[in-house]
């Protein structure tokens, strides 16, 4: 068993973290810019890891079901069924699979997350 630690996620210099660059959906003239870490990846496409958006409006393309600890930053989830989820550095949001919607990131956000199938 492989145990893996990442200290002071929220304090990271964001040039630390690898380049993913623009989101694949931008829904605002501000695109938002993806950095990340990846902790672990498995088979199945499912991972671990640590996950950085710059302010924008965007669609969520990720299906997989997820669980997020955000530690920096402040966001808007608009799911495409449902109120509108407020999220700060503290929150943990559950995504079930398939969740659809739209991110409005108006503050920097980080986050460590977890993706994995479900059927």
């Amino acid at each position: 068993m492989a145990i893996k630690q990442t200290k002071d996620v929220a304090n990271i210099p964001s040039d630390q973290l690898d380049d993913w660059g623009p989101v694949p959906e931008p829904l605002s003239d501000d695109v938002s810019h993806l950095r990340g870490i990846i902790i672990n990846e498995n088979p199945d496409g499912s991972e671990a890891g640590i996950w950085e958006c710059t302010p924008g409006i965007w669609t969520r393309w990720i299906m997989d079901a997820e669980i997020s600890s955000f530690v920096k930053g402040h966001a808007l989830f608009h799911p495409e069924e449902g109120e509108t989820i407020d999220i700060k550095a503290g929150d943990t949001v559950y995504f079930d699979n398939n969740s659809k919607g739209t991110w409005e990131v108006l503050e920097t956000v980080r986050k460590a997350y977890l993706t994995f199938k479900r059927d």
